[in-house]
């Protein structure tokens, strides 16, 4: 077993928290170049691990949090990888989170931590360097997450403490459901909340000491160096740095054409200028954030100082996806009432893309009568109505009544459950609520709701290069945002800098191959659980609809044969068969034999 020479402490925590047992697992710098760490890393173990046909909730099911090899280094824009069975698709579910907690546990000396089976009782997870402890965490459930963070660092005395925890969301296991760190920094996608609600885990702290090791410092740190000078002087980071990706809210409203507005009905909301980036840069933000390294701090924080109603709330955002999706895609045009709900998901642990998409579907589904005020308990919502809509999340957060249970489904499932045509008006990709960004106006984002092995997710990639280029930054846990301002001027950027810091001697090839390699672990593990393979690599029919000859993208639509085409452009560029699956040659090659058995299993 060769061992590494920097980059990888070549070991991971493996807690099963049905027994109790702490167990130190390691693995070889083969095993660590081969999936290259992060989301690669987690998707071996997943794929290996996860038994198949595990219950999302059930203790079968693996919570892997994964940080690549450049995070704890000097290199901007380390992230954290959230990996799991996903509760919404059924197939393989990440996520990531930002702030400093992926940087927190390769100080700690850890490449992973993978938590399985079920506490006997509600449990959080002190790790200090090589000490693991599972602490009680009874009194914390049924806190919001910023009540439960500040509580575990009173209780661990230590305010430095870097701390994972779900909100009521997660403990009720509502399929919407993420992880928060720092008040304000979520892994939304995929039900990972729900994920680790159901193992009774109600937070992670995290301190180290230790220091990543790099194998060549002298050849690493330039380049490293280097790639912050680009993020500081990127000519696109300014308008960043001032209004954070809030000012897409206004720009995909008035130039872009993608706005999602009342559950993608439209995508012109010319209110928009009433809770924008404008608004909230000279109304509500009072301090600019960035995650550990970052030289953009793309977070704002803001009070709301005049409100009648909200007085005195603090909260961070509108980011784009979260103005966008509970703003114009409730019909909300009150800049107070968006942060009122977008705060109130960040404390309560619901993912504030997936839960107000199904929140909307449902405003949608009472509008045209498919639904009945007495099919939820009574609750008539309607768009604009911030009341009646905080009644439908307050039913989704804790599954309250019938409205709670329809909800807490996700927007595919519950789409079933209701029938009656209520599936003509689930906006989703492999069964996953998509984003604020509607594929008609933007294009670039049918590729990564369509074809991104996530579904429904706006972070996969804009091309079929793109979903590849995207999964070896996920891999390595690099932010998306930071990337761009280094990758324009240096494209081998990620090769040039893992060689210093691993030992190794990776070219253009190997790179894009171990992409490939992931991806097609990813789609194996997705077939095998889900069934997923080209029938799933589309989005809701809606889409194949116009848009309403309104606002700069009036009347545009997508067309079968367009999607037909990026299908088979994505499949080629992978070496997969005409129908979505990589073949047995191509899973050779990659040194993926384990899995051929189950990807010719006929679903």
């Amino acid at each position: 077993m060769a061992a590494f020479k920097g980059g990888y402490f070549g070991k991971f925590l493996d807690i099963n928290l049905t027994t109790g047992e702490v167990r130190t697992r390691t693995f070889d710098e083969a095993h660590g170049r081969k999936y290259l760490g992060g989301t690669g890393l987690a998707s071996y173990y997943m794929y290996t691990e996860i038994p198949k046909g595990a219950d999302p909730l059930g203790p079968e099911n693996l919570l892997i949090m994964a940080p690549g090899p450049l995070c704890g280094t000097q290199f901007p824009g380390a992230r954290l990888s959230v990996n799991f069975k996903s509760p919404v698709t059924g197939g393989f579910g990440n996520t990531f989170i930002g702030g400093t907690v992926s940087q927190e546990i390769k100080f700690a000396g850890w490449d992973m931590i993978i938590f399985r089976g079920k506490a006997p009782k509600p449990v959080y997870v002190d790790i200090k360097d090589d000490q693991v402890s599972i602490r009680d965490a009874s009194a914390l459930w049924g806190q919001d997450t910023h009540h439960a963070e500040e509580n575990i660092k009173e209780e661990l005395d230590d305010p430095y403490a870097r701390v994972l925890v779900i909100g009521p969301g997660g403990e009720n296991q509502t399929v919407t459901a993420c992880i928060i760190s720092e008040r304000f920094r979520a892994a939304g996608r995929g039900g990972g909340g729900a994920v680790m609600g159901s193992k009774n885990l109600k937070g992670l702290a995290v301190r180290g000491t230790k220091a990543v090791p790099i194998a060549d410092p002298a050849k690493f740190h330039p380049i490293a160096s280097d790639a912050l000078r680009m993020s500081a002087v990127n000519d696109r980071n300014p308008g960043f740095r001032k209004y954070g990706t809030a000012q897409s809210m206004d720009q995909n409203n008035f130039v872009v054409g993608s706005l999602i507005t009342r559950n993608f009905q439209t995508t012109w909301f010319p209110e928009i200028t009433r809770i924008g980036s404008a608004k909230a840069s000279t109304y509500f933000w009072q301090r600019h954030v960035g995650c550990m390294g970052c030289m953009i701090s793309c977070m704002k924080f803001g009070v709301l100082r005049n409100s009648e109603r909200w007085k005195g709330l603090v909260a961070e955002g509108p980011e784009y996806e979260s103005g966008g999706m509970l703003g114009p895609n409730l019909g909300i045009s009150e800049f107070d009432e968006m942060m009122f709900l977008i705060e109130y998901c960040d404390a309560m642990g619901i993912d504030n893309i997936g839960a107000p998409n199904v929140v909307a579907f449902t405003v949608e589904l009472l509008e045209v009568g498919i639904l009945k005020p007495a099919d939820l308990d009574g609750i008539d919502a309607k768009w604009g109505d911030v009341d009646g809509i905080f009644k439908l999340f307050e039913a989704l957060v804790y599954k309250k009544g019938k409205a709670g249970e329809l909800l807490g489904l996700g927007v595919t499932e519950m789409a079933k459950k209701v029938g009656n045509g209520a599936e003509k008006y689930a906006v989703d990709g492999k069964n996953q609520g998509l984003a604020a960004h509607d594929p008609r106006g933007n294009r670039s984002m049918l590729w990564t709701y369509a074809l991104g092995p996530r579904g429904g997710v706006h972070t996969d990639g804009n091309s079929a290069q793109g979903i590849l280029d995207r999964i070896l930054q996920s891999s390595m846990c690099m932010c998306y945002f930071v990337a761009p301002t280094f990758l324009a001027r240096h494209d081998s950027i990620y090769i040039d800098v893992l060689n210093p810091l691993c030992g190794w001697n990776i070219n253009k090839e190997e790179w894009l191959n171990t992409g490939r390699r992931i991806l097609a672990l990813q789609r194996a593990y997705s077939h095998r659980e889900a069934g997923f393979d080209r029938k799933d690599d589309t989005v809701a029919d809606r889409m194949f609809t116009p848009l309403p000859n309104e606002g700069p993208r009036g009347g545009a639509v997508i067309t079968r044969e367009e999607m037909t085409k990026m299908q088979d452009d994505y499949y080629t560029l992978l070496e997969w068969g005409k129908d979505g699956l990589p073949s047995d040659a191509t899973l050779k090659k990659f040194g993926l034999d384990f899995v051929i058995a189950d990807m010719r299993t006929k679903k």
